[in-house]
């Protein structure tokens, strides 16, 4: 367990400086990424598998200007806390760290992924299917469960390593659908399948998570 869990904090740090006064702990065992960035990778990793299992179904179209002013508004949240947190104006807690984490990464594929799936399969020239109210209500649904698993895996061993696995997967999977929506743009007029630019997407994601681990490491050789 020992190395896995060494394995786990190694990745997580290619996006965390998992300070251990701002982590959860169960005894001595530190969740793999700060509360903050707890709340953010977790938070996208159930809203991407969401969109990706359900999202034809529930929310297929590109956010329209009046859903960005409303997603815009949740993920600022996490902004105003950060500035306030960092400038010692209103010294964060966990809590309203996991909480503000969660405002961030929550929203952020309803945008990123959305953008994804029309690339993928809305021909040029058709317009997607409009969101239904169940996909909107999925969205604070989303928040509440997530908030909930990271608050509650402090406290269960049950909940603990699955949501620092989970947390470190939502790592990846944030590199996986950032890079794939750069690469399906730089590609565009390319010929090659869509499936083998999610693939290449995929390689990018891992190398640029492991580089960064890395690079964390000689920079933070402490840390």
């Amino acid at each position: 367990m020992s190395d896995v869990w060494e394995l786990l904090m190694f990745l997580g740090s290619s996006v965390c400086h998992q300070l251990p006064e701002r982590s959860y702990f169960l005894g001595d065992v530190q969740i793999p990424l700060c509360a903050r960035c707890i709340g953010i990778q977790l938070g996208f990793l159930a809203s991407a598998s969401f969109l990706l299992s359900f999202g034809k179904r529930f929310w297929s179209a590109i956010p329209d200007r009046r859903s960005v002013i409303v997603l815009g508004a949740v993920m600022s949240l996490f902004v105003v806390d950060a500035l306030l947190s960092y400038s010692g104006i209103s010294p964060s807690t966990n809590l309203r760290r996991t909480l503000s984490g969660l405002s961030l990464g929550v929203p952020l594929p309803f945008v990123l992924v959305s953008l994804l799936r029309s690339m993928i399969q809305v021909p040029r020239g058709q317009n997607p299917e409009e969101n239904t109210v169940l996909g909107w209500l999925s969205l604070p649904l989303l928040y509440i469960i997530s908030a909930a698993a990271i608050l509650a895996a402090n406290e269960s061993s049950l909940l603990f390593y699955p949501v620092s696995v989970l947390g470190v997967l939502g790592v990846f999977v944030f590199f996986w659908v950032a890079a794939s929506v750069i690469l399906l743009m730089l590609t565009e007029k390319s010929r090659a399948d869509a499936t083998c630019k999610l693939a290449g997407a995929a390689i990018v994601a891992i190398v640029s998570v492991l580089a960064l681990a890395m690079a964390h490491g000689v920079l933070f050789p402490e840390s």
